[in-house]
This record gives C-alpha cells, sequence and structure tokens, in this order.
C-alpha cells in the first residue's frame, strides 16, 4: 500500500493538540502542507504549538491557527465551532484528540460528570455545529482518539456513576461510547461522504494523568509510550486515502483491531446516540445528531 502523504491544502480541527500525540500529530500533518485550527484551553499552549511551527516550518506551505474553547462548557464549544467556521469555511478532517480521566468527580458549568462530557458529548456536539460547512459533495474524515480500555458496558442506568463513581469506569465507559458512535455514525454518514475511524494510540506518556497521584503518573511516564509513536496510528489515518480505510473502525498498530463485541452491538449505540441527543438538546436546533444542522429530521 503506498501512502499518501500529499495534504497539502488539507483542512483540519484539531482537539488536544497543544500537547503530547496530539500536538506530535498537529506540527506532522500541518508541515505537510495542511491547515490545522486547533481548539485550545490555554492560549499560552496555543501560541507556543504555533510559535514551534514557525520555527520548524519556517517555509512551509501548511499552518497553524487556534480557537479559544473549552470542552466543559457547552456554550464555549459553541463559540469555538462558530469562530471556527468563520475562519475554516469548509473542514476536511476532524480529530477529537483530547481527553481526560478524573480521579475523583468533577462537574462541568453544564452539570455533567466532566469525563462524559469532555470524552464524547462535547466532540459530538462539534460535529454536529462543523459538519454541515462540509455539504454532500466533499469528502471528509472524523478520527477519534479511543482507548484500549473500553472493555465492560455502558451503565444506562447510572452513566455518570453518581454517589458510584470509579475513575476507571467512568473512562472506559466513555472510550467504549466514542468507539459505539464511530461505528454507528459512520454507517449513517458514509452517504454523506463523511467516515468516522477511531484509534488507539497506547500507552502513551502524555498529560492524561495529570490529576493522578504519584504512582499512576510514574506507570504513564515510565511504561508509556512516547508521543512521538503515540501518534503513528493516528497520522496514519489523516494520510491515507479513504479508499484505504475502512470506516468505522478501530485501528491500533496502523492496522484495524478486532475487539469486544460490546464496542459492536448498534442496538446499544442507538440508545447511547439517543440518551447523547437527550443532554445535547437545547444545541441541536430540533434536528438529530445524524443530521447536519441546516437539515429537517422527517
Amino acid at each position: 500500500m503506498i501512502m499518501n502523504t500529499n495534504i497539502t491544502g488539507k483542512k483540519i480541527f484539531m482537539t488536544g493538540a497543544t500537547s503530547g500525540l496530539g500536538k506530535v500529530a498537529a506540527l506532522h500533518v500541518a508541515g505537510l502542507g495542511a491547515n490545522v485550527t486547533v481548539l485550545a484551553r490555554d492560549k499560552m499552549k496555543a501560541e507556543k504549538l504555533i510559535t514551534e511551527f514557525k520555527l520548524k516550518f519556517p517555509a512551509g506551505q501548511g499552518s497553524i491557527d487556534y480557537v479559544a474553547g473549552n470542552l466543559n462548557s457547552f456554550s464555549s464549544v459553541v463559540s469555538a465551532c462558530e469562530n471556527a467556521k468563520s475562519m475554516m469555511n469548509q473542514p476536511d478532517i476532524i480529530v477529537h484528540n483530547a481527553g481526560i480521566m478524573n480521579f475523583q468527580p468533577v462537574l462541568t458549568e453544564n452539570g455533567i460528570e466532566e469525563t462524559l462530557q469532555v470524552n464524547l458529548l462535547s466532540p459530538m456536539l462539534i460535529n454536529h455545529i462543523l459538519l454541515p460547512a462540509i455539504g454532500t459533495n466533499r469528502e471528509c474524515k472524523i478520527v477519534f482518539t479511543a482507548s484500549g480500555l473500553h472493555q465492560g458496558e455502558i451503565n444506562f442506568d447510572n452513566i455518570e456513576f453518581k454517589g458510584n463513581f470509579s475513575s476507571f469506569r467512568v473512562y472506559r465507559q466513555s472510550k467504549l461510547g466514542v468507539i459505539l458512535l464511530v461505528r454507528l455514525l459512520d454507517k449513517k454518514l458514509n452517504t454523506k461522504n463523511i467516515n468516522f475511524y477511531s484509534n488507539h494510540p497506547g500507552l502513551v506518556r502524555t498529560e492524561l494523568g495529570r490529576n493522578a497521584g504519584w504512582f499512576p503518573k510514574l506507570v504513564f511516564w515510565f511504561m508509556g509510550r512516547s508521543p512521538e509513536k503515540g501518534a503513528e496510528t493516528l497520522i496514519y489515518l489523516l494520510e491515507n486515502n479513504k479508499n484505504e480505510l475502512r470506516g468505522g473502525d478501530y485501528y491500533a498498530y496502523k492496522v484495524v483491531k478486532k475487539i469486544t463485541p460490546q464496542s459492536y452491538d448498534m442496538d446499544i449505540a442507538e440508545k447511547l446516540l439517543k440518551v447523547t441527543e437527550d443532554y445535547l438538546k437545547p444545541y441541536l436546533n430540533k434536528t438529530s445528531l445524524i443530521f447536519p444542522a441546516d437539515e429537517k429530521t422527517a
């Protein structure tokens, strides 16, 4: 298979790009000529990323810019996406790389358990706002960073684990949810030339465990792969033509991996989609997540 690295001029919207493997991927594709717009909650980190790109690729054809936004606030996500639309016009690729793993319960300003909102709900809201700009005559890729820690089930009876918080179970569920919705949305939107992919970067030395105690941090640091190694599968999905990829699938080490039976259950995925829409209902303008916001549901 011949790798297609010619993504010059592609417009990419990306979260989780100011550090770790996301930063590696953003610099790489911008160095190949892509125009990357980063959603960043830390202005200084975003500006540092832009400076690093300009120093590393002084004559580069690509670019990196940013919009201010925080995934733990739906209103902030809406504002960031509206700003991104005015800057980018039509995105070609959306990358959901940001993620958190809290070691104690935290509520967002929307009153939702933060891991669920940041890892699953806000990315779906981003898609809903940005996808209408694509239209129906252009190809688009939506790429999520998932995790090998996705075993188990969706706890529909208590999806936020209220009164029964477990950092592992909450994080695991959010990543299983990502994989399920990637499979489902790819089936529902591939007729619009929109394809979804998830990828597992492995245990990587990133800021994911920044809220952990000293022992988990040591595990991340000493057992984790480098951000460069962790970014390889994400970069693979960004660089390759869609006809070389399998939409809806879960990639690890640059190949499709068969994973848990639960992650293929589309009945569960449909139920999760409905739960997600219920959370996001005030922001969906009476449409479904599977329809662009400028279309009406049947």
